[in-house]
């Protein structure tokens, strides 16, 4: 099946990358089990049991999916949710959606729809969807591979960008390079390392057993489940990058 790779990952690994998507933003993990326990029925305590079910069951045996979940609608990973034509896809997709208007500052009460309430303005022409009109953004089409994606970063922080990305290769030079989650992402039968820019630091995010693993060499950087702050004001460690990328691909 087309979307088969993504149905069998493990869902505590993808509930690791949507909660530090949300955390690095300042929202908290209880908000996050707020919308998957809206969106699915899930308790947080059953949330918890699932990390090792695969993605695609953790949606299939969703022991109440709401109803009103029709009405997210909007552009998440270059695709409108909306439009995804298969079903179960379509409910990844939703989560998604939701991650993306938690991380971006969007009221939980307004994430969690009701019949009803006024929608999300679209910009006509990338098809992204904000709490306000007209919102300032960066329009254009979603990058397709890590080069694109630090062409469209501002230009003070490209090159550290393309100083992690040769550290991540040399690390892992058999992977291939693609961008999931709209993150730089490094695979190989799996998401191995991503990072991403953001606008006080660049975000590592190697999952939270290489970030136990490293603890003592990380010392001088902030962590957080399964990321590592690269703030811009100091040298980047790339070494330790290297390091940490080699011991992605070595540790299944």
């Amino acid at each position: 099946m087309r979307h088969e790779k993504i149905f069998q990952m493990e869902f505590g690994r993808v509930y690791g990358l949507l909660m530090d998507k949300a955390l690095r933003k300042g929202r908290t993990e209880a908000e996050v089990d707020a919308i998957i326990s809206w969106l699915t029925g899930y308790s947080a305590d059953q949330i918890r049991r699932a990390a090792a079910v695969p993605y695609g069951d953790f949606f299939r045996q969703a022991p109440a999916p709401n109803p009103d979940r029709v009405l997210i609608k909007g552009t998440v990973c270059g695709v409108r949710v909306e439009e995804v034509e298969d079903p179960l896809l379509r409910e990844i997709r939703y989560l998604d959606k939701l991650i993306d208007e938690l991380a971006r500052g969007r009221p939980l009460k307004k994430i969690l729809r009701k019949p009803g309430e006024s929608p999300l303005w679209t910009c006509p022409r990338c098809g992204r969807s904000f709490r306000h009109r007209e919102q300032d953004h960066y329009c254009g089409e979603a990058p397709k591979t890590i080069k694109d994606y630090i062409a469209a970063q501002p230009e003070a922080v490209q090159d550290r960008l393309r100083q992690v990305n040769a550290a991540v290769r040399a690390g892992l030079p058999e992977a291939a390079e693609k961008i999931s989650w709209s993150m730089p992402t490094y695979w190989r039968g799996r998401n191995l390392i991503q990072f991403a820019a953001s606008k006080k630091h660049i975000g590592l995010y190697p999952g939270p057993e290489a970030v136990a693993a490293f603890a003592p060499r990380l010392s001088d950087y902030p962590t957080s489940k399964g990321a590592i702050q690269l703030p811009h004001g100091k040298p980047l460690p790339l070494e330790l990058i290297t390091a940490i990328a080699r011991w992605c691909g070595e540790n299944p």
